[in-house]
C-alpha cells in the first residue's frame, strides 16, 4: 500500500471514530503537532498518547470533521488539503487545513503535523 493509500484509509478510520484502526497507522513513536492554542495542542510524542488525545475530541466538540479534498505525494511525506468543522454550544467554525504527515519505511506515521486556522476554533473553546 502506498503512503497516499495509507493516508486516505487513516481519514476514513478517523472520520468513521475508528480509533482502533487508525493506531495501526502509526509508529508506536510518532510525534504529533499541533497548535498549542488549543487544548491537547503542542507536541504529543507516541501513538497511545496521540490516540488518548483523538479520543477527547468530543469533550470539546459537538460535531468535527477534517475533509480531505487533495492528497499530495512527496516521496516519505504525504501532505493532505482540505476541510475542518467543528462546533460546540458556542457555535461553529470551518476552515481549510494543511496536514503534512512523514512516514517510515514501514508505512507508518512517524510524524504529523495538523496546521489549521486554530483561533477560529480556540475562539469557540
Amino acid at each position: 500500500m502506498s503512503n497516499i493509500d495509507t493516508a486516505r484509509s487513516a481519514y476514513e478510520a478517523f472520520g468513521r471514530g475508528d480509533l482502533a484502526t487508525l493506531q495501526d497507522d502509526f509508529a508506536e513513536d510518532a510525534v504529533w503537532y499541533t497548535s498549542e492554542e488549543l487544548p491537547l495542542g503542542g507536541e504529543t510524542r507516541g501513538r497511545e498518547e496521540i490516540m488518548a488525545n483523538f479520543a477527547q475530541i468530543p469533550n470539546y466538540w459537538t460535531s468535527f470533521s477534517v475533509e480531505p479534498s487533495e492528497f499530495i505525494d512527496a516521496g516519505d511525506t504525504v501532505i493532505v488539503l482540505g476541510t475542518q468543522r467543528a462546533g460546540n454550544d458556542n457555535g461553529s467554525f470551518e476552515s481549510p487545513f494543511v496536514h503534512v504527515m512523514r512516514y517510515d519505511s514501514d508505512g507508518k506515521v512517524v510524524r504529523g503535523e495538523f496546521h489549521a486556522d486554530s483561533a477560529k476554533a480556540a475562539k469557540l473553546l
